[in-house]
């Protein structure tokens, strides 16, 4: 389950991201609901179909928690490297590609936004402003989850067999 963190203080930005981690504590079913949907049905994730939904659903759940945590700072960047790099190994041994797995995890990131536009999040275009340099915390933990996710695939693809070419993120992202 989500949990709300009181260790932040109430003013500026913090309040915003007090708020946002109310919203997704508040909203995390719907939010997963709403993103399993999509993700099951469309054709750039069609691998997905292959697990169960129920557990697709509680890997989607598992997501905006730890989102959760990262916006209250309770997760490190170590933490959050060691949990989606095995998640890229665990996606590689149920032979989801790739590719499917970082649509996945960008779907996860728009539903979010989606969601928060759609309700009418924010009370004031100072708010709305405070809320645009917060979003660059949720790019952030967005990007080194894909990051961390293909690495740990990347790893468990050479171990198997696979080319041992860095891949084509790695090599994007000057770590190949």
């Amino acid at each position: 389950m989500i949990q709300v963190h009181t260790g932040i203080s109430k003013g500026g930005s913090d309040m915003i991201s007090e708020k946002m981690i109310a919203m997704i504590k508040d909203n995390a079913d719907e939010l997963t609901k709403r993103l399993c949907k999509d993700l099951l049905s469309r054709e750039e994730t069609k691998s997905y179909r292959k697990l169960n939904e129920e557990l697709v659903c509680e890997r989607v759940f598992d997501v905006y928690s730890r989102l959760d945590s990262w916006l209250a700072r309770d997760k490190k960047k170590g933490e959050i490297q060691d949990h989606y790099t095995k998640m890229g190994k665990k996606r590689f041994q149920e032979g989801i590609p790739l590719v499917e797995v970082v649509m996945a995890l960008m779907l996860i990131k728009r539903h979010l936004w989606l969601f928060v536009l759609e309700k009418h999040f924010f009370d004031s275009s100072y708010e709305f402003q405070q809320a645009l340099e917060f979003n660059n915390r949720v790019v952030l933990f967005f990007d080194r989850a894909i990051y961390f996710t293909t690495m740990g695939y990347e790893e468990e693809l050479r171990k198997h067999g696979g080319k041992s070419d860095p891949g084509i993120i790695s090599r994007l992202l000057g770590k190949g």
